[in-house]
């Protein structure tokens, strides 16, 4: 007679075989992509036909690069121990995924390759990611980092269609939104100066656009309450260390 243990074995040799491949993938793609946004920064002007025909070639091949990057830093927190399970699994499905997605629009055939190992990478995670994990990674706290991350794509694809320095804006817009969350840890005024600088002047060149604006409002509203709820699930931790410290100290003196 099997045992449950014993049935699960199987499905727990096939996701760890999965999520070894998935890794190598995503850092083959994402090298790949960094070479390509590179190339076509370095030299795009001169093989329009492999960027997409594309013009900026400059402002385009930092985009590519930047996100390629990112997929990059996503497929190395799959090495780390616990990185691949929980949350932080369906976190980096949506690192790789998106680059893989965006980078389409902004390097032409030279992102057919990455593309596709960072998309197979994600698909990979994606089949053996339980319904545990999806469950840790939808909660209220997730969908609002979620929301924030989409309105930083938004701005990301946005830069990339459009021209002079508003396009830079918009990319450099989108990576700073992505940062929020983080700068959120450790500082609400750091947090919220990131938040601003991201949103604000990129809607502000734009402001004819019905679109850039909107993304603008809904990015600040998002990013406020990731910024609070951040802060204010911290601040218990730190009481409850202050007030354990007090005790420690109140026991000493006693002693």
């Amino acid at each position: 007679m099997t045992t449950p243990a014993a049935s699960s074995r199987p499905d727990t040799a096939g996701r760890e075989r999965r999520d070894t491949l998935a890794a190598r993938l995503a850092l083959f793609g994402a090298g790949l992509g960094v070479l390509a946004g590179l190339v076509e920064l370095i030299a795009g002007a001169a093989i329009r036909d492999w960027v997409g025909n594309k013009q900026d070639t400059t402002r385009l091949g930092l985009t590519t690069t930047l996100l390629a990057l990112i997929a990059a830093a996503a497929a190395t927190r799959l090495q780390r121990p616990a990185g691949a399970t929980g949350a932080r699994r369906v976190a980096a499905i949506f690192g790789l995924a998106l680059p893989a997605v965006l980078c389409f629009t902004t390097v032409g055939r030279l992102w057919y390759l990455p593309g596709v190992l960072l998309l197979v990478a994600g698909a990979l995670l994606l089949s053996g990611t339980r319904r545990d994990e999806f469950a840790a990674a939808i909660t209220e706290e997730h969908w609002r980092v979620a929301m924030l991350a989409v309105c930083g794509a938004y701005y990301i694809g946005l830069g990339a269609t459009a021209l002079g320095g508003a396009g830079a804006l918009g990319i450099i817009g989108g990576a700073l939104l992505w940062g929020v969350p983080a700068a959120a840890k450790r500082s609400r005024p750091a947090a919220y100066a990131v938040l601003f600088a991201a949103a604000v002047p990129f809607a502000a060149l734009t402001w004819w656009s019905v679109v850039t604006p909107l993304i603008a409002a809904l990015a600040i509203w998002f990013g406020h309450t990731v910024i609070r709820r951040r802060r204010d699930h911290s601040a218990p931790a730190s009481f409850d260390a202050r007030r354990a410290a007090a005790d420690r100290d109140r026991t000493a003196s006693v002693a």
